[in-house]
């Protein structure tokens, strides 16, 4: 497949395109850009048509670790490097002896108060979900497991390399491109490309799933089990489910939890205007997705709710048809309802120099 890519410069030019993460449905991926002559790739603005092409930014993202180099790296917790995580660890407590621990998947689009919910959700909301699922979750001890720490940590480096260029471009538009088409490639690289199959590595990952093994067999360790809480935009329905039947979690409660909005536009507003202040800030303040994609997002997150309820009852009629005391499957679903702070949009005029 190739597209007209328009240049802010003028003129088009050809490149190669190549769709992600599931190539089998176009219709629900966003698109990479390659370029022909040397392959460097060149994530696109989403690619969503605009007049006869496609717009992607001028200057090339930035050169990043290959996925072999990646693989190379240590995974030893104990490590300096990864005192981050022991930071989050030291914040909670194994669960007591008698207690049943959890295991929570919180989904939804970016940008809707995933994260929201469970560090600063209030007591109603909490209560809520307490009532509804006929258990009390206990929301003050949970560790909680994001993609975002691992590549904020991993990636420091060409995260800071990528603030200081983008501090060099003057345009707005081609420097939120630019941000964001490399932020989109740091994730890429770190979450998803992994090294070629190899004699010494038949079943390669990449660097976020890896290093998500090594952090969960902390977690779930005999004897000294945490309570876990993860979050997924449920773009997948195979990685959650996986997930959740994954032998270390036998024995907990498993609750999934669906964060809905019923105006998206807000949650676009919210993640273009967060995307602008990590520049800003220099720091990473969440995913790299946004735009007309939280659409593809949002309604893949129901399917995959849907795919969470049914194996919840699923599951809970074996337990109970074996007559096992083992953990339960709960499921919620969350309207977010709250108004957008002026600040967030007042963020993008100011960028845009429309104040």
């Amino acid at each position: 497949m190739t597209a007209s890519v328009l240049l802010e410069s003028g003129g088009e030019k050809e490149y190669r395109v190549l769709p992600w993460p599931n190539p089998l449905k176009p219709k629900s991926v966003k698109y990479f850009i390659y370029k022909d002559q040397d392959e460097t790739v060149v994530p696109g603005m989403e690619l969503q048509p605009t007049g006869n092409g496609f717009r992607a930014p001028q200057q090339l993202p930035l050169s990043l670790p290959s996925a072999a180099e990646i693989a190379s790296w240590p995974l030893d917790l104990s490590l300096p490097q990864f005192k981050w995580n022991q930071d989050l660890l030291d914040k909670v407590r194994p669960v007591q002896a008698g207690e049943r621990p959890w295991v929570i998947v919180l989904m939804g689009t970016p940008g809707i108060g995933k994260t929201h919910l469970l560090n600063h959700g209030t007591v109603e909301q909490k209560e809520a979900v307490d009532a509804k699922i006929g258990r009390k979750v206990p929301w003050d001890n949970i560790f909680f497991k994001q993609i975002d720490d691992a590549i904020h940590n991993a990636a420091r480096a060409q995260l800071e390399k990528l603030w200081a260029e983008c501090e060099k471009i003057e345009d707005p538009h081609e420097c939120f491109r630019y941000y964001w088409s490399s932020k989109q490639q740091i994730f890429t690289r770190f979450a998803v490309d992994k090294p070629d199959v190899s004699e010494s590595n038949p079943k390669p990952a990449s660097y976020e799933f890896r290093l998500g093994v090594e952090i969960v067999k902390k977690l779930t360790q005999p004897g000294q089990l945490y309570n876990v809480a993860m979050e997924t935009t449920g773009l997948t329905p195979g990685l959650v489910k996986f997930g959740l039947t994954a032998p270390h979690y036998a024995e907990y409660h498993k609750l999934v939890i669906l964060v809905e909005m019923d105006d998206l536009e807000q949650a676009r507003t919210i993640t273009h205007s967060r995307l602008i202040r990590e520049m800003n800030s220099c720091s990473m303040l969440g995913g790299e997705q946004f735009g007309k994609y939280l659409d593809v997002i949002a309604e893949k997150a129901k399917e995959t709710f849907k795919v969470c309820e049914e194996l919840a009852r699923t599951k809970n009629k074996e337990l109970d048809d074996a007559g096992s005391g083992g953990g339960r499957w709960h499921t919620y679903h969350l309207k977010q309802e709250f108004g957008l702070d002026p600040a967030v949009q007042q963020r993008i005029d100011e960028f845009y120099g429309l104040r």
